[in-house]
């Protein structure tokens, strides 16, 4: 019995570790793939464009890979053509078009983690590899004054569903079932309905949403296009709406071009949002001592609820209990303004006592 035995040890072993690795792999790829890089080259011959255009997408590929991950983006000017094709892992054509001395193509650029991982660590680059939480995409065509959410699928809908999984924000675009029908409607996404926002990122498992409002016209060159994009966190608090002017597209067939343009800017702001969020998560969290005001236990019970419901409270550190006020020590990620703003929206009021100086926190006035 020894040898079955050990043998479906052994064999547990390797269906328990499986999965995890293949995941990890799964994301470290799409970490390190750059879609939509464009390259526009004029050369003696189409054929010498191409080459130089394929070195050029490479390189910006590369740049925007160094900022994706936080490190200098000036780095990629140290490295030759050939060293940077050294990282390459795979490289693809999206689309191209050529004369005989010019070629305009775009390309995805697949880095190999591991090479690009060691050049910079001996290059002594800091960088960061988190994946955010995915973000539900909630993309709203508004151009010809009837707003669409879930009626057709437009093609600014369509670009996103088209978008690859790269980078550091995962995406959902949610297909428009009768769930999501029913979880939130083109109203409440553009008045940014906090209890359908939450409902919507919780339904997908998601860390957030994006509300983005395209206006102009799908249908007709020469208008300008403009996205309104509106970043929300899995609470359903918004960050600054964010306004975005596009070139207007000169024929009917650079339209869709426009729109995948639109799309990257948005993605673009998400992933600086993302970098900037695991920037602060490196920093110390701010210590702040606070006297709570109670009269009874149902009163601290109440507010210690309250202040567990805030995101950005770490802990709250209970340092005296005496009668009539609790003195505790709230360690949060924010400036104090921001928590301050926080507290308000559980109905609870924080304070300077401008004698004492010491921070004081109440029931909010009915």
């Amino acid at each position: 019995m020894r040898l079955p035995l050990l043998f479906l040890f052994i064999l547990s072993l390797f269906c328990l570790s499986g999965p995890p690795a293949q995941a990890q792999s799964d994301d470290a790829a799409a970490l390190y793939e750059v879609t939509d890089v464009a390259a526009d080259v004029t050369a003696d011959s189409a054929a010498h464009a191409r080459d130089q255009a394929v070195a050029q997408a490479q390189r910006t590929a590369l740049q925007q890979l160094l900022t994706r991950l936080g490190a200098n983006a000036q780095l990629a000017g140290k490295l030759g053509d050939d060293d940077i094709a050294t990282l390459v892992q795979n490289f693809e054509v999206q689309n191209e078009r050529s004369s005989s001395v010019r070629y305009i193509g775009t390309f995805t650029v697949q880095f190999r983690p591991g090479a690009t991982r060691n050049w910079l660590n001996d290059a002594g680059a800091s960088f960061t590899e988190t994946r955010s939480a995915p973000v539900v995409v909630l993309p709203i065509y508004a151009g010809d004054g009837h707003p669409v959410l879930w009626e057709e699928r437009t093609k600014w809908r369509a670009v996103w569903e088209g978008a690859r999984n790269a980078g550091t924000v995962p995406l959902v675009v949610p297909a428009g079932d009768l769930d999501d029908i029913a979880i939130i409607g083109v109203k409440e996404a553009m008045q940014g309905d906090i209890n359908a926002i939450r409902a919507v990122v919780a339904k997908y498992h998601a860390g957030g949403a994006v509300v983005a409002v395209l206006g102009g016209s799908l249908d007709t060159p020469g208008i300008p296009f403009t996205i309104d994009a509106t970043h929300y966190d899995a609470d359903g608090d918004a960050d600054q709406p964010v306004h975005l002017n596009l070139p207007a597209a000169t024929t009917k067939a650079n339209i869709d071009a426009a729109l995948a343009d639109g799309m990257k800017q948005v993605r673009g702001l998400l992933e600086n949002d993302a970098r900037q969020s695991a920037e602060t998560a490196k920093e110390p969290p701010m210590r702040l001592p606070v006297v709570v005001s109670t009269v009874t236990l149902a009163d601290w019970t109440q507010i210690k609820n309250k202040l567990d419901a805030v995101p950005m409270i770490e802990h709250v550190n209970t340092v005296a209990v005496a009668r009539g006020t609790t003195n505790i020590e709230l360690v949060f990620r924010a400036d104090v303004g921001e928590l301050e703003d926080a507290l308000s929206k559980q109905g609870l009021a924080l304070s300077e006592d401008e004698t004492t100086g010491l921070w004081i926190l109440q029931m909010a006035a009915p």
